[in-house]
């Protein structure tokens, strides 16, 4: 495995020199993200090419919205470091011209565009459901709900798609299995067809970092389940992170899959030490603590924070029914029953305050974490960190 990502990161490393050239180059690529920055306004282009590598570049010019649409671009690439290549570069724009190219999903997007008479409400399940960029004014209430993890694709939604589709495939599965081949396992066969639905969402997603790390994961869950292996091991989490950077090296900058990976990381440590109790407390329990837990990770990448966070605690259950209903609404043509509810919820201002972890801080939680995979005092730290950032962070919000 380890030799793959070596060729991985070889085969990366070879994309990147030809970006180094003295000379400008065209590159083809997809506008993946638009908006306009400055006093004077102009627009920032987000851009992936043909190998998954992000670009940003500007225009001056007044252009329209060209967000999803295949362009040709013709420049050089700024000053950039190869790590800073695996997450981004800035690239110089001589100028860009539209491709003939389309978007497969444009016609799911137009599907669910038109059943909202709000463009907002369009664009919040274009990204519930396509991992499309989130509007700047609903990710404003998203981030001061603590509701960006739950919006964005990830491992959750596979979760709820995966737990949907069986029940789905049970009935006539279950019908036809009675009368033509009871010999099969139903729960194999069930779960190949699960996993066959999840790979052709994942690729409709075009391999979306969380939901890739989710679907490899479940495959080798599956795998190792029929097999005989312990499932809930770190080093099984470990296998699934080399393969995932084996196949995409960018990875291992994409803020997305770190997080997704420390999440199930966290999912591991409260299954190892968390006693059994009644379901519905085992639950509550179990989305409070990966909340602590996570505060000093998420605040490691962004600063906003409210004590309305909160709520996704208690928001998770709900969008367990929320999302496969709001799947099924939008394809008998009906997803534009929440819309009012869900405008109304955009109106709110949420205060926010700023803070990131201290790099010192971030340090002594990981060194944890870490150690709390063998020692029960260690994974009682992080409680304590944990505890004492959200009780930081709340008496800042209260005065």
């Amino acid at each position: 495995m380890l030799t793959l990502l070596a060729l991985s990161l070889g085969y990366k490393y070879t994309q990147y020199q030809t970006f180094l050239g003295k000379k400008p180059l065209r590159m083809h690529a997809q506008v993946i993200l638009q908006y306009a920055k400055g006093p004077q306004p102009y627009y920032v282009l987000k851009l992936k090419d043909q190998h998954g590598n992000l670009f940003f570049t500007t225009s001056k010019e007044d252009i329209k919205d060209l967000t999803y649409a295949f362009v040709q671009v013709y420049g050089k690439m700024a000053k950039c470091s190869f790590w800073e290549f695996l997450k981004s570069c800035y690239f110089h724009t001589f100028y860009l011209a539209l491709s003939p190219s389309k978007d497969y999903k444009n016609p799911l997007r137009t599907s669910i565009n038109a059943q909202h008479l709000n463009p907002l409400m369009g664009n919040f399940y274009n990204t519930l459901f396509l991992a499309d960029s989130l509007d700047a004014r609903t990710r404003k209430v998203s981030v001061g709900l603590g509701l960006s993890h739950i919006i964005a694709i990830s491992g959750f939604h596979l979760g709820i798609l995966s737990a949907f589709f069986y029940a789905l495939f049970k009935i006539p599965y279950t019908f036809l299995q009675q009368r033509h081949f009871p010999h099969r396992n139903r729960t194999y066969d069930l779960g190949v067809l699960v996993l066959l639905v999840m790979g052709v969402y994942l690729v409709l997603l075009d391999f979306q970092p969380s939901f890739l790390r989710a679907f490899v994961m479940a495959v080798g869950a599956f795998v190792l389940f029929f097999s005989g292996v312990e499932l809930l091991s770190f080093a099984f989490l470990l296998l699934v992170v080399l393969v995932g950077l084996a196949l995409f090296p960018n990875l291992i900058r994409h803020i997305g899959f770190i997080l997704s990976v420390s999440g199930v990381f966290y999912i591991f440590l409260f299954i190892k030490y968390t006693p059994k109790m009644p379901v519905w407390l085992y639950a509550l329990l179990f989305n409070s603590t990966i909340f602590l837990h996570m505060l000093p990770i998420v605040h490691a990448f962004f600063s906003p924070f409210s004590l309305y966070q909160l709520s996704a605690i208690l928001l998770a259950f709900v969008f367990v029914i929320f999302f496969p209903l709001t799947l099924i609404l939008h394809t008998l043509g009906l997803g534009g029953v929440f819309d009012p509810y869900l405008l109304k919820a955009l109106e709110w201002h949420i205060p926010t305050l700023d803070y990131l972890t201290p790099k010192w801080l971030l340090g002594l939680y990981v060194s944890l974490s870490l150690l709390a995979m063998r020692y029960k005092w260690a994974y009682i730290g992080l409680y304590v960190v944990g505890l004492g950032v959200f009780a930081l962070l709340a008496l800042r919000a209260l005065y």
